[in-house]
């Protein structure tokens, strides 16, 4: 009988105290901005926005590119099933160089963003000229290593789908030269 009082008194006390060795702990599930990849400037290959605040994040760097070339970089994403695209532009006049700073999404055509966005059968393209708000920010530029990092936010619409918005956008990409 002592045993069983001792096993009896054991498991009041766990139970009281909170802790349950029965209890399975699972983990909480992460939000969607936490699901988003770190804002890196290291050449990581990452790229990571909320579109109307559900995570986009491209699964492996096939499904990103970058290229800077005379004085124009671009910086796109893929995800499929369904289809979808985010991409940035920056051109600077004259075949000037991209420094570290903020870019004014809305100053088309000098600086833009793309999408295009698969909903069903229905595609949704979103054009460069109907950017009506946003901003890129180059926090590094590696002409070594040939990597480029930043943030970015816009927002865009176009006919017959809903408005487009597109938050907490980091990219740290290797890029084409």
């Amino acid at each position: 009988m002592k045993p069983f009082l001792s096993l009896l008194l054991l498991a009041l006390i766990f139970q009281s105290s909170g802790c349950n060795i029965f209890k399975k702990n699972d983990p909480k599930p992460l939000t969607e901005l936490e699901k988003l990849p770190p804002a890196t400037q290291t050449g990581k290959n990452t790229f990571g926005c909320l579109v109307n605040g559900k995570a986009f994040v491209p699964i492996s760097s096939v499904n990103l590119a970058s290229v800077y070339q005379q004085g124009t970089l671009v910086i796109y994403a893929n995800l499929y099933n369904p289809f979808r695209t985010v991409s940035v532009t920056l051109n600077e006049k004259n075949y000037g160089s991209i420094t570290t700073q903020s870019y004014n999404m809305v100053s088309y055509p000098d600086y833009y963003s793309s999408a295009s966005f698969q909903t069903g059968s229905v595609v949704c393209n979103y054009k460069p000229q109907n950017t009506f708000s946003g901003t890129v920010t180059i926090t590094k530029l590696d002409r070594a290593l040939y990597t480029v990092s930043g943030l970015f936010e816009f927002s865009t619409i176009t006919l017959f789908c809903d408005t487009l918005k597109i938050t907490n956008g980091r990219f740290d990409i290797k890029y084409i030269p």
